[in-house]
């Protein structure tokens, strides 16, 4: 048991300088218990395993040179990842044709990691951070000094030649991780079944044990073991560097040794607590990545409460599901922004198919002619998202704040705790406790008792979400051609403030980069209203009136002169929106009226010369001017010109590239 917990503290120090006092907090309850249940020595080893972990999260290993030589460990089509020296670097290289094992050399200027990162979307930046990467290489000279002669890819390619394209997606996805999105694969995620499947390996399990059978009826059981383990390295070498598979073929290794050469000295949890020891001292920063905790959370889960209801084992497997699916709430919210309701019965139901389609695209890595099942478990999965797709709806809320995540886990651990002892009575009392912290986390509250204004960042494009005695208003969508703003921004944007409808979007006119959201917006949102240039105003939403100034180019061929001009008074301010109106309409509204009342101005067409001229700026005066644009866009957004308008007057400028989403908010009284 001390190997055990010198793992669990080992990682608790590893992951304690990301978030200080969720995990302080948590070492401490942990080495509590350590104390209570266990002999000095335990806790003395914890204790050591958090300093250690500590220690080893500050290495960070960086050079200044203009050459770099080093392994390529991480292939993706317009990128690689390369390990020089300990020191890993991102390289950019579209349409590269470099392999896992490759040695270059390559010359050109280390930066810092830049990426565009757009509302609620995917951080990759982050993402490489977690996984040791802080700069970039900008190759002016490569040169390969070794080719594997294993080609990954090839390997990858030759087990997919057999079916079609939309088939290669859903196998690709499942054997290495690396697939196109797809309906079928839009379904899963919506029902958050696949990172669940992906991170417990099962697939991998069923095939090991499956093999191992068949082998046994020949073999002795120790060498029928032997024989899988190296049949696994091969699928284990084509998935590289995916942890999940990995990690089963390292606990399979230590198990074989454990079994046949140490006579069974370690417990199951000693060989986890060793396999999860072994991985953070090759490389610590995998503690920062989900794959590993979930990898090991869920066997490790899974044995502590594995005779939690002896007498019956189908009570015994639903209520080791509930417990895991309580572990992976976090999670859960922390990728959908949503609690599915059914997620977990869906979970359970659909098991058996993702097994079978799992072991048949794994028979097919090996050459196994089971193409003919796995093309129907396919169309069995794809029927089966379909009929379910229906059953998706579930709970809106934002991560857990650090709080929350420490009440959380820390009655979590206790619950875990009284299970291993038995001690049953308070054991229904904390699972309540856990779901009704959910429950209670997703009631919006906030939203009864504030207004906002968010301009959101949605790239070199237009949306702002303005809610107000819980109505939600929309002007502007955003729109990109190379991204679903919609799925991957804007909804997820939503779920986190809560909002399950939206009652009114105004378009400002109709260029892609304004409304190109919309429609994949209303296939998960009602939205009430839809209004336009050719609505009538003021348009007055429970008190609060939107008027629009531009009156004078609806009848124009360009889509610019159309635009929405509106203004809105809400938190005590005036605010006005643009839309891309240019500078003519500037000086006709300018000319029709005395004064508008403006203290947060949207500028016109993000900033674009085009719009807000000195004039429209003198004449409005507003205190802070917002540019909504696309960081290093192509069009140079916002102009020098606005800007030194902007400079000369004095006002704030916001800017959306720099600062991400923009947003204001009050006590609604």
């Amino acid at each position: 048991m001390i190997i055990f917990l010198f793992f669990v503290a080992f990682y608790l120090g590893n992951v304690l300088t990301t978030s200080l006092v969720v995990f302080i907090i948590l070492s401490i309850i942990f080495l509590l218990l350590v104390l209570k249940r266990f002999k000095l020595i335990a806790f003395l080893v914890s204790l050591g395993g958090i300093a250690l972990g500590l220690g080893i999260s500050f290495i960070n290993i960086s050079y200044n040179k203009t050459s770099y030589s080093g392994f390529v460990y991480t292939v993706k089509e317009n990128y690689f990842l390369l390990n020089s020296q300990g020191e890993r670097l991102y390289v950019y290289s579209k349409g590269h044709n470099y392999d896992l094992g490759d040695y270059l050399t390559i010359e050109g200027k280390k930066e810092q990691l830049d990426f565009v990162t757009l509302e609620s979307g995917f951080d990759f930046k982050d993402y490489l951070n977690k996984r040791g990467v802080y700069h970039s290489l900008a190759p002016s000279y490569v040169k390969v000094k070794w080719h594997n002669f294993i080609r990954i890819n090839q390997m990858r390619e030759s087990a997919l030649e057999n079916f079609n394209k939309n088939e290669r997606n859903i196998v690709r996805q499942l054997l290495f991780s690396d697939g196109d999105d797809d309906v079928t694969n839009e379904s899963l995620s919506n029902l958050h079944l696949a990172r669940f499947m992906s991170a417990s390996g099962l697939y991998v399990g069923l095939f090991v044990a499956i093999i191992n059978y068949l082998l046994s009826l020949f073999l002795k059981d120790k060498h029928s073991k032997l024989i899988t383990i190296i049949l696994l390295s091969f699928y284990v070498l084509a998935t590289l560097p995916r942890f999940s598979v990995f990690r089963v073929f390292l606990l399979l290794i230590l198990k074989w040794i454990n079994e046949f050469i140490l006579k069974k000295r370690f417990t199951y949890l000693e060989i986890l607590g060793i396999g999860g020891s072994v991985c953070l001292l090759f490389d610590h920063h995998l503690a920062y990545q989900d794959s590993f905790l979930l990898g090991f959370a869920i066997p490790i889960i899974s044995y502590l409460i594995r005779d939690i209801y002896p007498s019956s084992k189908v009570k015994n497997y639903l209520w080791r599901m509930l417990t895991i699916y309580m572990f992976f709430i976090p999670f859960e919210v922390h990728y959908y922004h949503k609690i599915v309701i059914l997620s977990l019965p869906l979970q359970m139901i659909s098991t058996p198919l993702f097994l079978l389609l799992g072991l048949s695209c794994l028979l097919c890595f090996f050459k196994i002619p089971f193409y003919a099942f796995t093309r129907l478990f396919i169309f069995l999965l794809k029927g089966y998202t379909s009929f379910i797709s229906a059953l998706s709806f579930g709970i809106y809320l934002p991560d857990f704040y650090q709080v929350m995540l420490v009440i959380y886990y820390a009655l979590f651990f206790i619950y875990t705790y009284c299970i291993t002892v038995n001690f049953k009575p308070i054991q229904h009392l904390l699972t309540l406790t856990m779901v009704g912290i959910s429950i209670l986390y997703a009631v919006p509250i906030e939203n009864r008792l504030t207004d906002e204004v968010s301009f959101v960042n949605v790239g070199q494009g237009d949306c702002t979400l303005i809610r107000h005695h819980q109505k939600v208003i929309l002007i502007d969508t955003g729109g990109l051609t190379y991204s679903d703003i919609a799925n991957n921004n804007l909804i997820p944007f939503l779920r986190k403030k809560r909002i399950y409808k939206i009652d009114t979007v105004f378009i400002t006119h109709y260029d892609y980069d304004h409304y190109g959201a919309l429609d994949n917006l209303q296939k998960e949102y009602q939205i009430n209203n839809i209004h336009d240039y050719y609505s009538s105003f003021p348009i007055s939403i429970d008190g609060l009136t939107f008027n629009n100034y531009n009156t004078y180019g609806v009848t124009s061929n360009e889509e610019n002169d159309r635009s929405l001009v509106l203004s809105f008074h809400l938190l005590n301010k005036d605010f006005m929106i643009m839309g891309d109106a240019p500078s003519w309409v500037e000086k006709k509204i300018i000319k029709d009226y005395e004064s508008i009342p403006c203290d947060i101005l949207k500028v016109g067409h993000h900033g674009s010369d085009t719009s807000s001229s000195e004039e429209w700026i003198n004449y409005l005066d507003p205190k802070t001017a917002i540019v909504s644009c696309g960081k290093n866009n192509k069009f140079g957004h916002p102009s020098k010109s606005v800007v030194a308008t902007l400079n000369k007057k004095g006002i704030e400028i916001r800017r959306t590239d720099i600062e991400g989403t923009i947003t204001y908010r009050q006590l609604s009284l």
